[in-house]
């Protein structure tokens, strides 16, 4: 059985992106003391380096990161982590959940396989059934939504960077039937990034108790 990872950036009041799907806007008030740190460039590529699958999910993300990444290869003034980063992510064995991708979309990218959206529970259980490194998911926030709700989630490694957001899109869309068991914490020094992993056990819904 492999494991599934989830690994997501999240602002200290629990955002995800703002009202117009960025986090450029987060960082205006970034901390003068953390400019140009990359511990979460260094920690999701080791996640990255551990994994079997990559899960990406929605035309414009998963384009958008594939095109990015691409270009980074590209860039002479890159750093070595995030060139480790290009390379791996473009080399990886790639499942991309989205109903509007076609294979021509993809045809520039290696190991690469497009699955619909009502396909993605099953197939998601399809890869963790079988044998191989693990499965990780780098953000996509609303597909991994989804498979926690499905008790698909084993692992959620998320890291809180120094930043508040007032506003934006939240992290989590409701309540999963999931308990959190703490595995572990981290800080860096450097970014004053905060990681918490946690294992997710799915529990069973209890009834509310009722006065008698």
């Amino acid at each position: 059985m492999r494991t599934l990872t989830v690994c997501n950036f999240v602002t200290v009041d629990g955002r995800y992106e703002d009202d117009d799907h960025d986090i450029a806007s987060f960082f205006e008030h970034q901390h003068p003391d953390y400019a140009g740190a990359d511990s979460f460039d260094h920690y999701t590529t080791g996640l990255l380096r551990d994994a079997g699958t990559l899960v990406l999910s929605g035309r414009r993300s998963a384009l958008g990161n594939l095109g990015y990444w691409t270009g980074v290869i590209q860039d002479p003034d890159a750093s070595a982590i995030r060139h480790e980063f290009a390379e791996l992510i473009l080399g990886v064995e790639k499942l991309v959940v989205s109903d509007s991708l076609t294979d021509a979309d993809l045809e520039p990218y290696e190991n690469v396989r497009i699955v619909r959206v009502e396909q993605a529970r099953e197939s998601v259980r399809a890869l963790k059934e079988g044998e191989g490194a693990g499965i990780l998911i780098l953000l996509g926030r609303r597909m991994w939504n989804d498979l926690m709700h499905a008790g698909l989630v084993d692992e959620l490694h998320l890291v809180t960077f120094p930043l508040i957001a007032g506003s934006g899109v939240p992290l989590f869309d409701a309540r999963p039937p999931v308990a959190l068991k703490l595995l572990g914490t981290h800080s860096w020094e450097s970014s004053g990034n905060v990681l918490m992993r946690w294992r997710v056990d799915p529990v069973a819904p209890v009834e509310a108790s009722r006065a008698t």
